[in-house]
């Protein structure tokens, strides 16, 4: 996947999440998802901070949901997450 440029590419990053989760049933992994986009309008670190919680969360307790491809596309974004808000 390549670096997410804007926080709206990860807004939208995370509402496509958001979608997949919810069509293999994990309405409380997307819920988790949801919640860190409705972060949008405020602060970016709060944006960034809320997306890295609940990208964490997912990866943690997704169980096999997601194929390795979408595993790998969060490690990448949490990385990302990550040297941008300890970069601040």
């Amino acid at each position: 996947m390549e670096p997410l440029k804007s926080n709206s590419e990860l807004y939208e990053y995370l509402l496509l999440l958001v979608s997949q989760l919810r069509t293999c049933g994990a309405t409380d992994l997307a819920d988790l998802v949801e919640f860190a986009t409705q972060q949008v309008s405020g602060m970016s670190t709060e944006f960034l901070g809320e997306s890295r919680i609940a990208l964490r969360q997912v990866l943690e307790k997704e169980q096999g949901i997601l194929t390795a491809t979408q595993r790998k596309e969060i490690s990448d974004i949490l990385s990302q997450l990550g040297r941008a808000l300890d970069g601040r």
